[in-house]
């Protein structure tokens, strides 16, 4: 197995910092990586490494996390929650989230509601 050095774990913890501060941006994993430096291939493969997840799977996951919160606290509606958290494109939000979670985001709205009515 190959050692991690501490340098390219801060490297990618400066990844991970970058994506959770501007998820709801447009962000080109190749022009992060290249801003650093490091060629695309490797960034991505020491990210997995470090992550367990590549960092574009890893940026969706960010995103979907932040709309189910949108969801859960907000009265935006599903395209307002789309632009809020970095995908300009409603109908492709809604297919990444129904991919992430197994259902809809107003499906998965309605079930925190119901969930909310029936456990106060």
């Amino acid at each position: 197995t190959r050692r991690r050095s501490p340098h390219m774990a801060g490297q990618m913890n400066t990844a991970v910092n970058y994506f959770h501060e501007h998820y709801s941006e447009p962000i080109s994993i190749g022009d992060y990586a290249q801003s650093l430096g490091l060629s695309v291939s490797w960034f991505t493969r020491n990210f997995r490494e470090y992550t367990g997840s590549s960092p574009a799977q890893y940026l969706i996951s960010l995103r979907i996390s932040a709309a189910q919160s949108l969801l859960e606290t907000s009265d935006h509606n599903v395209s307002e929650i789309s632009e809020l958290v970095g995908y300009d494109n409603p109908l492709y939000f809604s297919r990444l989230f129904h991919k992430q979670t197994g259902m809809s985001p107003s499906d998965f709205r309605r079930q925190l509601q119901a969930w909310n009515e029936e456990n106060p």
